[in-house]
Formats: C-alpha cells, sequence, structure tokens
C-alpha cells in the first residue's frame, strides 16, 4: 500500500517547487546510498539527479521525529524526490536508516514492469540501470547496463513468485496480484529485491479491466 500512496504522490507533485541541479557522473565517481551516511547519500543524488530540496528538507529534518511519550515516529525514513537529467518522470527513493543514521536499505520505483522485459531497449525505457548504479556508486564501479539486465533476466526472473487476492466479486470488484522475488545477491555484497504490484477493478480477468494502477518497485539493502 505504501508504493501506492507514493505513485500518487510522485505524479501528481506539483512542479513548482524548489529542483536542484544534477551533473554527469560515473558509479566510481560516488558513495552510492548503500551503508553510507545519509547525508552522504543525498550529497551523491544531489550530483546525479535534480532534487526537491523543498520536500528534502522537511524529510531530512523530520526523520527521528518523537511523540509526546518519545517513542520513534517513522522508523528513520527518508523520502527522496528526483529526476533524472534531460528527464520529465518522477522517481521516489525511500530512505531506510539505522539508528547511526546510515542507509540500511533503498526502495524505488522505476517505470514500467521488468516481468515484460526482455530487449535492451526496453529495459532502458524502465531506467533501470540509470537508478541501480546510482544506489550502488563506486561499490560496483564497473557495473555494466547489458550485465544488469542479464542478471535480472538470469537471476532474478526465475526467483519470481506471485500472490492474488481476490477482495470482492462483480463488475466493481477488487483485485491484486504481487509478483516478488526477494534475497537475490548482486554486486559488493548487495542483496536485490523486485516487486510489481497490478491493482484492478472489474471481474476477475486482469485483461479486461477498465480500471487498472501497476506500481514497480526495486530494492537494495
Amino acid at each position: 500500500m505504501r508504493w501506492l500512496l507514493l505513485c500518487g504522490l510522485v505524479f501528481g507533485i506539483f512542479r513548482g517547487t524548489l529542483w536542484s541541479p544534477a551533473m554527469a557522473a560515473q558509479p566510481a565517481d560516488g558513495p552510492g546510498c548503500i551503508g553510507v551516511m545519509v547525508e552522504e547519500c543525498v550529497r551523491w543524488l544531489r550530483a546525479t539527479m535534480t532534487l526537491d530540496e523543498n520536500l528534502l528538507v522537511g524529510a531530512m529534518a523530520h526523520r527521528r521525529d518523537m511523540d509526546v511519550n518519545g517513542r520513534p515516529i517513522g522508523g528513520g525514513l527518508v523520502s527522496v524526490y528526483a529526476e533524472l537529467p534531460g528527464e520529465l518522470f518522477n522517481f521516489v527513493f525511500l530512505l531506510h536508516l539505522r539508528p547511526d543514521d546510515t542507509v540500511q536499505r533503498v526502495e524505488s520505483n522505476l517505470l514500467h514492469d521488468l516481468l515484460t522485459t526482455g530487449t535492451e531497449r526496453l529495459y532502458d525505457e524502465s531506467k533501470f540501470y540509470d537508478i541501480v548504479w546510482r544506489l550502488l556508486g563506486r561499490r560496483c564501479p564497473g557495473i555494466g547496463k547489458l550485465d544488469l539486465y542479464r542478471f535480472f533476466e538470469n537471476s532474478v526472473k526465475p526467483r519470481i513468485t506471485r500472490q492474488r487476492q481476490d477482495f470482492s466479486s462483480g463488475l466493481n470488484g477488487l483485485h491484486r496480484i504481487w509478483s516478488r522475488a526477494t534475497g537475490v545477491p548482486y554486486c559488493g555484497g548487495v542483496i536485490f529485491a523486485y516487486t510489481h504490484l497490478l491493482e484492478w477493478r472489474g471481474t476477475k480477468d486482469p485483461e479486461a479491466a477498465t480500471k487498472a494502477t501497476e506500481t514497480v518497485s526495486i530494492e537494495l539493502q
């Protein structure tokens, strides 16, 4: 459900907010985000993408908020809204922090489902490589685009499991299909996960759905 909410925010966010400029970079130029301090991760993302600085200020300031009883709220989570250079599509990075403010894991949306993808062109259109190398940085300095795509084809796709949920029936019935692969080892000691969620209203046949939404995300830790 978290990613359903995030996707609504991604595409509905007001474009008049303050965005920071991005510069050209390569994986070996920066630390990435996994296992580094959150400030260092944000600086690296800022150097390679265009960030919404207004939302980032609030997210950083409130990452350790507590309720009136002194209990943590939010569990050390920072949401970063960003655009790739020359692109208009918005991405959301969920930075999950350890108590010492290092990034334990990162979730990010992609532009479309990778399970129906098999060609380099379609992988490129998803921005899969563009997101992954930024999150890994010099942890995997020699990361290659085709090597990443083959990793997904040969190591992730065979591990996909599917779970279907039919919440109601009839012409306006609510249905979901989760497709997931978790715990897949990747470069630099990172563990990779992939999630695709298809939700629709109508009959049980997703092909006949009139109101369908798709959410695609990856997780690195």
